[in-house]
């Protein structure tokens, strides 16, 4: 598992998403063009989130399980209440975040942990490869 903590503000996004790039990219040489453009958009949102929405300090930690490729991601702050799935109109201008979160990982979650904050957290599986 790896771990950064973010420094507050906004200017962290594009930190956090280039560390997670780099980061899977250390694999197994296994990488997909796609799922490497997911895990970046996902991290982009939940970091993003997190240091709108949440309290410091926040943390981004990324995991891979070389036997099947995939990764697990979680990205910690210290506010104690879950991420709200919305459902926006086409002319809204934010609020897609944890909707594409949802509709792109395999699974996610968030553990609330009371007065320490909370993890959101989710899941992403190497595509089969074409036949």
């Amino acid at each position: 598992m790896a771990r950064l903590e973010l420094d507050a503000g906004l200017s962290s996004v594009g930190a956090a998403r280039r560390w997670a790039a780099d980061e899977f990219l250390r694999g197994d040489g296994r990488v997909d063009d796609h799922e490497l453009a997911v895990l970046e958009l996902l991290v982009t949102e939940t970091v993003s989130n997190a240091l709108r929405h949440g309290r410091g300090p926040v943390s981004l930690e990324l995991s891979r399980d070389l036997a099947t490729g995939g990764v697990h991601v979680a990205v910690h702050d210290g506010e104690p209440s879950a991420p709200v799935l919305r459902d926006v109109d086409d002319h809204a201008t934010g609020g897609r975040g944890v909707a594409l979160v949802d509709q792109l990982a395999q699974s996610w979650g968030t553990d609330l942990q009371g007065a320490e904050g909370k993890t959101v957290w989710f899941d992403l599986v190497p595509l089969p490869a074409a036949a």
